[in-house]
């Protein structure tokens, strides 16, 4: 089933490698990062059919009113998306950084989803020995999924840690990313910081997932009041 894709931070690492697997699949694209390389635009639109939308859009994702001017006109040229991915692992993006971008990002494509429709966000964890993410996205997380819940909407939370940055194929997590997007999985581990977690977001149904993600909002809640 062909859908239509917006995914950030899509010129390099692995928002440009999850741009790659679903221009593969037939999906119509709509690509956003600061800027694209001729090197990137070349090597997507070389894997796409020619009845086929691969769209770029050049915006900061801080920055809510550029973003929201490349949204529109993402929805104007290829129409509302139907799985959203924000994409962005950048080392030399802050935690706070990601914080804001997220929620910008959950502001400016969350009245565009349709039922049915998913939205992932990949986000980074608090640190190397833990695989949950800052207390505010996980807050953000509950919001979106309260909010989504009468149209059916999915949200999934793919958990990176950025000291596993340089040992990670970009390619073969992109692959992994979309796997367990396909399963409308909840929340995706990128690296087997917990092996635990990792094989709980796999294998346990997402009713189960979603008791987790709740504990680990009042987990933190607890650490930062103390």
């Amino acid at each position: 089933m062909l859908r239509r894709v917006f995914i950030t931070g899509s010129n390099s690492g692995i928002g440009f490698e999850l741009a790659k697997q679903y221009i593969r699949r037939g999906d119509d694209v709509a690509l956003f990062d600061k800027q694209f390389s001729d090197i990137t635009k070349q090597t997507l639109c070389s894997l796409a059919h020619s009845n086929q939308y691969i769209e770029f859009f050049a915006t900061h994702i801080c920055d809510i009113e550029g973003l929201q001017i490349q949204v529109n006109n993402a929805i104007a040229a290829i129409g509302k998306p139907e799985l959203a991915i924000y994409c962005d692992r950048s080392d030399e993006i802050t935690n706070s950084d990601h914080a804001l971008a997220l929620r910008n990002v959950a502001t400016v494509i969350s009245p565009e989803l349709a039922m049915n429709s998913h939205l992932a966000l990949m986000v980074p964890v608090t640190n190397k020995a833990q695989v949950s993410p800052e207390p505010s996205v996980l807050i953000l997380a509950k919001e979106l999924r309260q909010t989504f819940k009468p149209n059916k909407i999915k949200l999934s939370l793919m958990c990176f840690n950025k000291a596993h940055n340089a040992s990670e194929n970009a390619a073969d997590t992109a692959k992994q990313i979309v796997k367990s997007l396909d399963k409308q999985k909840r929340m995706v581990i990128l690296g087997l910081q917990s092996k635990l977690t990792y094989v709980m977001s796999h294998y346990l149904p997402n009713w189960v997932m979603d008791s987790v993600m709740d504990r680990l909002i009042k987990q933190q809640l607890i650490r930062t009041t103390r």
